[in-house]
């Protein structure tokens, strides 16, 4: 809005912005009250029933003649002070190039500029040959400057990889629990048992302590025998290392431990033997550099160093060679519609640059956030309601996203697809990272820098728009009049009061408050620590939350009262994504079938999926869930937006019906189907239709135990059983008699192979020149007959290989230059050894060429 960002420079703004804000949210309130009290499609019959709400009527009725006298005030206000009409535009997000046309570069790649030299010799002092006790190495510098991305550079080194047996990557926020640190190391090593699993879930005081004493124990035994490397990035006090230095032995073997801090006392404090590695601002030149690849990141044209060279100076004086400061800017100014010249000197005149050289990067990230479409705003505050160093599963961040209101609809795209446009803009404009991306170009994993954090809370807090309930943050706060709230630790007392207007609760802890109380919430996100128990506390009352749109179970969760759990399920009527990944409770699932705005459900594999009678116009992703034997003569449920379709136990002899009902399913971009065990039955892979839309296909048949027999049995293949466009195949037990690489290698599309299980009877793989010409990752998992692979492909980035004992040969690694990464596990002896060797060659070669270059 023009008021938002009017609002930083006029304190009365501020204030008509903060008055707007709450009459919209009164409005909201009035609206809720009466669908939950007062509205009744049966009114007649119940006459008695409105008698007796009469004094709740009234009491809305005099505060909606409150709100429309407020509206008035607020109106003469905005003529007051110049305020514009929001206009047509300006809650619009500017049109990008489309992610699958033109995949952003990683989102690391432009942040090492400068780096390089630094990376050389942070990775020379973690394999200094002279020093053979246990040190640590430490990385200092301000916040932005980029010791993260430094040590991360340092951690993925080839020479690294090569010689530390154990490595363990620790992101330590300022609310660090030295029991999860451990566990995480201890859980690198080996699997935990289960007392020791039940050991993470102990709150006395005294068990707490000899559990951390049990969990140093064991590590000080495995890393004795290990050459390890432990980075522990962003610590904050010194007491973290004084507390863990006991779990890490001094064997005098070489082993290190890499810190980054802000702070050069806790460095000096770790190891006062070896001096902190104080990290650098960038040149004047690296500035530049770094500036023109964030703002052009689909090309780089080195002609604007001339022709703009006068304001990419002062962009790069203004930034003070701080990275994050300049990859901010950058960013904002890759979305500048206008010609250059005047989109950027706009653009700098819009930066406050008077402050000290410490407040310059708070500014440039403040002036960012004001630039943004009014629509993006409160995605961007979302970023707040997560843990630090949280990594945040794009597709859960959409549908709450979506649950909450924010994505406007637009013609001809689902609201999924618009906040992933969202999600991308966020990224474009570097406010937010990329962690990883599936292998269609979408964003799987993203975070948020610690700094951006920072300004998301400031913002979430400046306009009620979250409460973070933490150790940090929860000493003021005011139960009774959040709408968003989210839970960072454990305490069991945790928002026991009543918050009647909480509208989104999200959760990150053991402990599970009881949210019967919260008859208005819409999003409920709980993901429980790795080995934690649901404490919900299931009451009849629950049945009240009509309002829930994103219910997600992340933990293990089995409830005790299945049957109440799934009735309160069945009257949220707006519930739109449900996630009961991990639920182990019983059966009795038919009733949200009735919820017809449905829009994700993700289960188990122990329920059946919706009956034939079912009508889910909305449903976009089903995952999970066992076929009815009703589906399986052409009475399937009306699913016509279905995408993502996972389904289990389905028997090949009804592929015809199964054709059929693919046929109709025109957006279905993913299928992953289990094959129900069966004796001598075939699954015909021409069952498969060639949708233009489908990319992911996943088919898995079951060994039958009883007859000794596969599920799927096909002893010739045709290019016409596959989708054109697929880019993720994965096969299990197929038991292919013949080398299926001659049709595989004819996908153009294909980026992720996996032959598993059984997919393959034969001895020998192999590939043309010219085949599979975008294949980036192979798995070859449990071909157990497999004795030779042929042939290179030209992009393959990844190789996994395990449980293939027969297997003595595959391609040269010297000819497969773009090879990343490659993984063997159980296969000939005489290979691994093979390989071992040539990988030793190939990074020597390779780093021969880099110094040449």
């Amino acid at each position: 809005m023009h008021a938002e960002t009017k609002q930083n420079l006029d304190e009365r703004v501020k204030t008509w912005v903060h008055e707007v804000r709450e009459v919209a949210y009164r409005i909201e309130d009035v609206i809720d009250t009466f669908i939950t009290e007062v509205d009744d499609p049966n009114w007649l019959s119940n006459i008695l029933k409105r008698v007796l709400k009469l004094p709740i009527v009234l009491k809305l009725t005099w505060e909606v003649n409150s709100i429309q006298a407020r509206l008035v005030e607020i109106k003469e206000w905005t003529e007051r002070y110049g305020i514009k009409e929001l206009g047509e535009n300006s809650n619009a997000v500017p049109t990008r190039r489309p992610v699958r046309e033109a995949v952003l570069p990683d989102v690391d790649d432009p942040e090492v500029i400068g780096l390089e030299k630094d990376k050389e010799n942070i990775v020379k002092l973690l394999l200094d040959p002279n020093t053979a006790r246990r040190c640590v190495v430490s990385i200092v510098g301000q916040g932005g400057l980029g010791k993260t991305t430094l040590a991360k550079k340092a951690y993925n080194s080839d020479e690294v990889k090569r010689t530390f047996e154990y490595r363990c990557w620790l992101s330590i926020s300022q609310q660090f629990k030295l029991m999860d640190l451990l566990r995480m190391m201890l859980e690198g090593i080996r699997s935990l048992r289960q007392d020791e699993r039940d050991l993470l879930e102990i709150k006395d005081s005294t068990s707490e302590q000899r559990a951390e004493e049990h969990f140093i124990e064991e590590l000080n035994i495995l890393l004795r025998k290990k050459r390890y490397l432990v980075i522990m990035d962003d610590v904050w006090t010194e007491n973290l290392w004084i507390r863990i230095e006991k779990a890490l032995p001094n064997v005098e073997n070489g082993s290190r431990v890499l810190v980054t801090t802000r702070i050069s006392k806790i460095a000096k404090r770790a190891d006062s033997a070896i001096d902190p590695y104080e990290l650098r601002y960038l040149s004047e030149e690296e500035s530049q550099k770094l500036l023109l690849k964030k703002t052009f990141p689909y090309k780089y044209p080195k002609s604007y160093l001339l022709e703009h060279s006068d304001l990419l100076e002062k962009f790069a004086k203004k930034c003070g060679g701080l990275p994050l400061a300049l990859i901010v800017v950058g960013g904002l100014l890759s979305i500048q519609q206008e010609p250059i010249s005047n989109s950027w000197q706009k653009v700098l005149q819009k930066f406050s640059w008077q402050t000290d050289d410490g407040n310059k990067c708070t500014e440039i990230l403040i002036t960012s956030y004001e630039n943004m479409p009014a629509v993006l705003k409160p995605c961007f505050m979302y970023f707040a309601s997560f843990p630090e160093n949280y990594i945040i599963e794009a597709k859960h961040l959409i549908r709450i996203w979506v649950s909450e209101g924010f994505i406007p609809e637009v013609n001809g795209r689902t609201l999924e697809e618009t906040a992933e446009d969202y999600l991308e803009d966020l990224v474009q404009r570097s406010m937010i990272q990329v962690s990883r991306r599936s292998w269609n170009g979408s964003i799987k994993y993203c975070q948020i820098h610690d700094l951006l954090r920072d300004l998301a809370i400031e913002k979430a807090k400046e306009n009620n728009f979250l409460q973070i309930m933490s150790t940090q943050h929860d000493q003021s706060c005011n139960f009774g009049t959040i709408r968003r709230a989210a839970l960072h630790h454990d305490r069991e007392d945790i928002m026991k009061d009543t918050s009647p207007n909480l509208r989104s609760l999200l959760s990150f802890g053991y402990h599970r408050p009881n949210v019967a109380g919260f008859r208005y919430l819409k999003v409920l996100y709980q993901v429980t620590g790795d080995f934690g128990r649901s404490n919900w506390i299931i009451s009849k009352e629950m049945t009240q939350l009509k309002y829930i749109g994103s219910s997600s179970f992340r933990g293990f969760l089995n409830f005790e009262h299945s049957i109440e759990f799934w009735k309160i399920i069945s009257c949220m009527k707006n519930l739109q994504t449900l996630d009961l990944s991990n639920y182990q409770g019983d059966a009795r699932a038919d009733c949200i079938w009735n919820i017809k705005t449905l829009r994700h459900v993700l289960l188990s594999f122990r329920l059946e999926g919706p009956p034939s009678t079912s009508e889910l116009p909305n449903l976009q992703t089903l995952k999970g869930v066992k076929v009815r034997e009703e589906w399986l003569v052409n009475r399937w449920p009306k699913i016509p937006s279905i995408r993502v379709l996972r389904l289990c136990r389905f028997p090949p002899r009804y592929n015809e019906s199964f054709h059929n009902f693919l046929e109709g399913l025109i957006h279905l971009t993913s299928l992953h189907v289990i094959v129900y065990p069966s004796s001598y039955e075939v699954l015909d892979m021409r069952a498969f239709p060639s949708y233009n839309h489908m990319q992911s296909l996943h088919v898995q048949g079951q060994w039958d135990w009883k007859s000794r027999n596969l599920t799927m049995s096909i002893n010739a293949l045709d290019i016409c059983f596959f989708p054109k466009h697929l880019i993720n195949l994965t096969l299990w037990n197929s038991h292919f008699k013949e080398d299926p690489m001659p049709v595989l290698e004819q996908l153009r599309s294909l980026r992720k192979l996996g032959l598993n299980g059984g997919s393959y009877v034969g001895k020998q793989l192999s590939c043309l020149a010219g085949g599979f010409p975008r294949l980036e990752y192979l798995e070859l998992h449990g071909l157990q007959l497999l004795e030779e692979w042929k042939g290179a492909m030209p992009l393959l980035e990844e190789i996994f290989i395990a449980f293939c004992p027969k297997l003595v040969a595959i391609p040269d690694l010297e000819h497969m230059t773009s090879i990343k990464n490659l993984t063997l596990q159980e296969v000939h002896p005489d290979l691994q050894l093979k390989y071992l060797f040539l990988q030793l060659k190939l990074n020597s070669s390779r780093r021969r060429g880099i110094m040449q270059n």
